[in-house]
């Protein structure tokens, strides 16, 4: 039997500094990732991502709290998250073969503001006025950037809004799995689910790596696990709503990686589509905060 969970303290700088960390390890993956993808196909990439993330991330967990960590009272919702991410990895890294890094990071981000969509959809959630004039602003962000119907536009471009897709989705999902099922009954539960699809897609696209490509193949996957569990210290240590806002730190991170490893940089329209996108994310949560205050006084108003 698991010993009853206790959340960690509360502590924001704490949380704000984990978060950052997280933001540059997560750009550093991304640019190793654009590094290995010219060489070693984007299935394989992952495949051994997966192989490391469980291979690290399942042991700890039931080391911490036994079988009961793999008792899931949302098993279905639960697959159906980790085949969402492992799509969404998949057509990210295979972004990265076309389009600058920069570039597919920034149409990435449109995810929080699909969130919203999303949750409307599945969830049925209310959203106001303001919180949809904020996703209109987040799409506008986004077609600046792809501009589809002119000779910039690039149908790789796709690849990365499908990523961001797939991504808002498993988020949504992790909603209604959250009210039920702990933290690490996810972690495990998404870890198996994109390890068993990679291995159904892997023997279509391996190739015999040179010892090169297999230290970016490793480091990616170290730095996914690494990164991931200092998100969810971050997220056990601070609001959702305080943090998020910060997450697209991540983008000026990737713009300088690109023109450093690279030598690219983003041009004005996708500068302005960026800050289009960040803007209407950092509103989105500014309402969710609101939203909840006004939650939590009805609350307090009825139990009065």
């Amino acid at each position: 039997m698991a010993d009853p969970y206790e959340p960690p303290q509360q502590s924001k700088p704490l949380a704000l500094a984990l978060l950052v960390i997280t933001t540059v390890l997560f750009a550093v993956g991304d640019t190793i990732a654009k590094l290995a993808v010219t060489t070693v196909p984007p299935a394989q990439i992952l495949f051994v991502r997966c192989v490391i993330v469980a291979g690290l991330t399942v042991p700890y967990v039931w080391w911490r709290l036994g079988p009961e960590a793999f008792h899931s009272a949302h098993p279905k919702a639960q697959i159906f998250r980790g085949v969402a991410i492992l799509a969404s990895s998949l057509l990210f890294v295979s972004g990265l073969s076309y389009l600058p890094l920069a570039d597919t990071s920034a149409i990435n981000f449109i995810w929080p503001v699909l969130i919203t969509v999303f949750s409307v959809i599945i969830l049925k959630e209310q959203v106001g006025l303001r919180r949809w004039s904020a996703t209109l602003v987040g799409f506008a962000g986004m077609l600046l950037i792809i501009r589809p119907g002119t000779s910039a536009f690039q149908i790789a471009a796709l690849l990365p809004i499908g990523a961001a897709i797939a991504w808002s989705m498993a988020a949504v999902v992790t909603r209604s799995v959250s009210s039920k099922d702990r933290a690490e009954t996810t972690l495990v539960w998404t870890s198996l689910t994109m390890l068993a699809g990679a291995c159904l897609i892997i023997p279509f696209y391996w190739t015999n790596p040179t010892p090169r490509e297999w230290l970016f193949m490793v480091l990616i996957g170290l730095i996914s696990v690494v990164g991931h569990s200092m998100l969810v210290f971050a997220y056990e240590r601070a609001t959702a709503s305080f943090l998020a806002p910060f997450a697209y730190i991540q983008l000026i991170w990737a713009t300088l990686l690109g023109y450093l490893v690279f030598g690219t940089l983003p041009d004005r329209w996708i500068a302005a589509g960026s800050a289009l996108i960040v803007a209407s994310g950092v509103y989105t949560v500014h309402r969710e905060r609101v939203r909840y205050r006004e939650r939590m006084r009805s609350l307090a108003a009825t139990r009065e």
